[in-house]
């Protein structure tokens, strides 16, 4: 991620390159442009005219190997199982969880899911519906859920005999 991408005043960060080919806007919690911020600062007095927002103790970007090692030891330092036994976990995995954590929430609440999904699909970036909808039938427990929501309003329906 170049510096010019991080707009820590206006509190977002412009992704260029995404899994979709598409650039977007992604709007940052005060909290995480604090942390950034600490970040931007440390580096800037170490590498001032560095190219690339995060940088190694050399002042060179930081790749994608190393990103993928130091997330994997947080990961298992914060006593989280791993996603697929095994297999070292992918900060990809992190938005695996954020759109079933909000399905979740939203089923919990009794919301309508289908409702919610457009403001789901519009925030994480995709370009059609069916990227979204796809979060919704691979959650591990959305059968489980779906269920309990459905039992309730089964009664509304007549039985039909063959």
């Amino acid at each position: 991620m170049q510096t010019g991408q991080v707009d820590l005043d206006a509190g977002h960060i412009d992704i260029i390159w995404s899994k979709g080919h598409r650039g977007r806007r992604l709007p940052l919690t005060a909290e995480v442009v604090e942390i950034l911020d600490t970040c931007d600062r440390t580096s800037r007095d170490h590498f001032a005219s560095r190219r690339t927002f995060f940088v190694s103790a050399t002042g060179n970007q930081v790749s994608a190997a190393t990103v993928g090692k130091i997330f994997g030891r947080i990961w298992d330092q914060a006593g989280l199982d791993r996603p697929v036994a095994g297999q070292q976990p992918r900060p990809y995995d992190l938005r695996h969880h954020f759109a079933y954590a909000n399905i979740q929430r939203w089923m919990t609440a009794g919301d309508d899911v289908t409702a919610m999904l457009p403001y789901l699909s519009r925030y994480m970036g995709h370009a059609t519906f069916d990227s979204t909808y796809y979060y919704v039938h691979t959650s591990p427990d959305f059968m489980a859920a779906y269920a309990d929501i459905t039992r309730d309003r089964q009664s509304l329906l007549p039985q039909v005999g063959f």
